[in-house]
């Protein structure tokens, strides 16, 4: 038998999900969602000297879409923009991107 690889995917947990904005957990103000973004960005930037790191956030129109926290939203991308090797992306590029880089081989089953 030979060696197979294949593309397999799941949805990753998103710790910065603008959910918690709606259900009290750590994010009362809009301050709060915008610090929490910095802050993961700029650890997971540092760490991606390294190794690539993948930032995953989840927004929803109800609730990042509120005046203060599209600003607090808008804030964070500008920081992001701000670094070198930053790919603001959909998730339908990410598996482009890794099917193109890390094409799947083996037996067809």
């Amino acid at each position: 038998m030979g060696t197979s690889r294949t593309h397999d995917a799941d949805q990753v947990p998103a710790p910065e999900c603008d959910t918690r904005l709606a259900r009290g957990l750590g994010w009362g103000q809009a301050e709060d969602f915008f610090v929490s973004l910095r802050d993961n960005f700029d650890a997971l930037h540092r760490e991606g000297e390294q190794t690539p790191k993948m930032m995953t956030v989840a927004l929803h129109c109800r609730l990042a879409g509120k005046p203060a926290r599209a600003a607090a939203f808008a804030r964070f991308v500008d920081h992001i923009l701000r670094h070198d090797r930053v790919w603001i992306c959909r998730r339908s590029e990410i598996a482009e991107h890794w099917r193109r880089q890390h094409p799947a081989t083996g037996e067809k089953g």
